[in-house]
This record gives structure tokens, sequence and C-alpha cells, in this order.
């Protein structure tokens, strides 16, 4: 049988790109200062996470689906896959006793007026920012007193890290297996796949970048040739695995303390308990978005974060 020359080529490339495309895809961005360089599918192996794009995946899933196949990190290391969503944060509805998501990765509480700070106040019927407790009234009702939230604390102290209250979550927001990132998950994939100090219509954002096979954050940078956006802009790039986590500030008492326009200090509530900050209260550990790169902090269970959540993978 004679089989042409460019009869060969061809099944040659096909079986290539057939062979590259069942290669897990490992993407790093490199920050200096707004440029951003993408390291080699081998440098970025040291960072030991993937992303994967699978079918079928959940219907609301954003970009490929995330695997940190090894953690060089102490701190409650999980070894799961996941997905990011476009529903955004969660918030929780005191009148009806129920959890949402927010209209899109965007949104946020934004207040229902001033105190005499000057600081947003909330609705208790979009409640965005949660407090470390065991029960959701522990998370939001401003009239209870949190010093015991202070001691002892476990995994499990968190609404959202108990296994628990998984029942509530899937009956309320969708039959998903919804879950918390811990430390070392936030840590892994901001650090790897984030980037910090965007704009989307004026409102501060951490976006991360789960598109196998291409650097789509490189690529926006080079088309704006800034780190802005409108809102359109970001709804074409989020269809390409654009996942953007908002600066919503963090709730003091009965009130919001906002982000400032020139703050970068975007603050995410991790399931892990935090074991190591010198005091005598156990704190736990929200993820902060730094300027570049992200970091952890330990911070006091009093005070309320907001949480967005992720889709485990079977």
């Amino acid at each position: 049988m004679n089989i042409s020359k460019k009869t060969l080529m061809s099944f040659i490339m096909v079986l290539t790109s057939l062979t590259a495309m069942a290669q897990p895809y490992y993407h790093v961005m490199k920050q200096d200062g707004s440029n951003l360089t993408e390291e080699t599918m081998y440098n970025a192996k040291k960072y030991k996470i993937r992303v994967d794009m699978i079918k079928p995946k959940p219907i609301d899933a954003i970009g490929g689906l995330i695997t940190i196949e090894s953690y060089e990190c102490d701190r409650s290391p999980l070894k799961r896959s996941f997905y990011f969503t476009r529903h955004g944060n969660v918030y929780y509805n005191n009148s009806e006793g129920k959890f949402h998501f927010e209209e899109s990765q965007l949104d946020y509480p934004k207040g229902t007026g001033r105190n005499r700070w000057g600081y947003s106040t909330y609705s208790k019927d979009h409640c965005g920012h949660f407090r470390w407790g065991r029960t959701i009234e522990e998370c939001i009702d401003d009239s209870k007193n949190y010093s015991s939230l202070y001691y002892d604390a476990t995994e499990t102290d968190f609404y959202f890290a108990n296994p628990e209250n998984l029942p509530k979550l899937q009956e309320d927001l969708g039959n998903e297996k919804w879950a918390v990132l811990s430390f070392c998950e936030w840590d892994y994939v901001c650090k790897a796949l984030g980037m910090n100090g965007w704009s989307i219509d004026g409102n501060r954002c951490f976006l991360l970048d789960l598109t196998p096979g291409k650097s789509l954050l490189r690529e926006i940078l080079e088309e704006n040739g800034s780190l802005n956006m409108t809102k359109k802009q970001f709804e074409y790039y989020e269809a390409q695995g654009l996942v953007c986590l908002p600066a919503p500030g963090e709730r003091s008492g009965s009130y919001i303390v906002p982000i400032h326009k020139d703050y970068y200090h975007i603050n995410y509530w991790s399931c892990t308990p935090c074991e190591s900050v010198p005091t005598t209260h156990s704190w736990s550990i929200h993820f902060g978005f730094l300027s570049q790169p992200a970091g952890w902090e330990g911070y006091s269970r009093e005070i309320g974060f907001p949480v967005r959540l992720v889709i485990l993978a079977d």
C-alpha cells in the first residue's frame, strides 16, 4: 500500500495533537509589575498543580478541573480536585433561611446605608460576610457574644467546613459537592494561576486563569494594555475560563469595612484553622491577596469575610 508523504505528515500531525491533548496542562503566570510571562510546562510542574479540560463537567463550571497533585504544605493538605463556577460568592437570606449565590462573580453586598463612622451597614437578608462558627447564627447574628469563637478551634467549628452542613448547601444551592478551599489549595491556586490588581468597571478583583492550553491573562494584557476592563469584556473572557474574586471588604460588628480603591487586600475564608499564631486565642486562616503574591494570615474568628464555594470532583 502506497501512502503519500503529504498523507503521512497529516497523520503524524493529528497523532501529535491527540497526544498533546491527552497530557495534563501545567501553566504558571509570573508577574513583574504589570508584565506577565508564562513558565514552561516543566518548570510549572514544581507547583504540583494542573488544569485539565475534562468532559462532561458541572454545567456551571468555569475553565478546567484543578488538581493539586502533591503538597509542600503542612496546613490541611487535602487531596482533591475541584471546579470554580460562574456563581460567585455565597450569601444567606435570614427571612427565607436559605443560601443563595450572588447574581454574578462580580457581585457582593454593597450595603444598605452608612453608620456614624461612614462604613456600610448591611441587610440580614443579604448577608455575604460570615464569621467562623458552628452554626449559621454564629456566622451572621450580631446580637450574640462571639468571644467563645476565639478558643479551641477545630476545622468543623466553621460552618462551611463541617460535612454535616453539606446537605443544607446542596438543598439550597443545587445538588453538587460544595466545599471551601483549604489554605494550601488557595495558596497553590492563587500563586500558580492568579493575578491581583485588576479593576472591572472600577471594582477591585483578583483574577484566576483556568484556561488549559493558553495564557488568557497575558492575552488580555496584550489586548487592553492595562489591568482595567469593563463588565462586558469580563463576561466575554469568563466564558473562556476567567474567574473573578471581588474585593467585598470585611465585616466588623454590624457594619462592613469597605476595600479602599488603592488597597489590594482581598480576603476570603479558608476552611483551615490557624494553630501557629503566637497568642492565647486560636485564630483561623483567611486567605488575603496582598498585591502579589497572595498569602495567608491568621485572623480573629469574629471578623466576617466572604465565602467562595467550589465543586469537588468525583
